[in-house]
């Protein structure tokens, strides 16, 4: 019976080692300058502010043709994020407040409070078209991480990314 004792407090103290280190080796995922932030995992690297407009799909793809042709921070391949991509950064910050214990977060609170700037608590347009109906695109909540189908005419957050592995 003791042994048994022994062995199961073994089991948790390692699983909450391994959880540590995990947690420990996501902090220093991100590499931030003054106007964007690489994600080494992914190879991604965003625009540091996710507040530079709130558009319908065909304005925030107009806004990257402008941060292209002004080569935003030395850089004319940013593009709007496919639906995979942009979720990368919600799984991270899921898996950041489970193992960081700040239950009480909301992606967008993890990544403002992480260095990220002006991550507003609402959906982000992505790249992907929505299953069949191409007058529907993927948006990504920063409040929750749910994604859904939004029409094109409606409004949402443009976060551009570049790169990838």
């Amino acid at each position: 019976m003791c042994m048994k004792r022994i062995i199961v407090i073994m089991v948790v103290m390692l699983l909450a080692t391994l959880c540590s280190a995990s947690a420990f080796a996501d902090e220093n995922r991100f590499v931030f300058s003054w106007k964007t932030v690489e994600d080494k995992r992914t190879g991604l690297t965003w625009t540091r502010t996710a507040d530079l407009a709130k558009s319908d799909w065909i304005g925030a793809s107009d806004l990257v043709k402008k941060l292209n042709k002004k080569e935003y921070a030395g850089f004319q391949d940013w593009r709007l994020p496919s639906k995979n991509e942009l979720n990368t950064l919600v799984t991270y910050a899921m898996r950041a407040n489970y193992f960081g214990g700040e239950d009480d977060f909301s992606p967008y609170q993890l990544f403002n409070q992480r260095g990220f700037n002006d991550v507003q608590n609402n959906w982000y347009w992505t790249a992907t078209p929505y299953k069949d109906n191409t007058t529907y695109i993927w948006v990504i909540s920063m409040y929750n991480g749910k994604a859904r189908g939004e029409n094109q005419d409606s409004k949402s957050y443009v976060w551009p990314v570049r790169g990838g592995k």
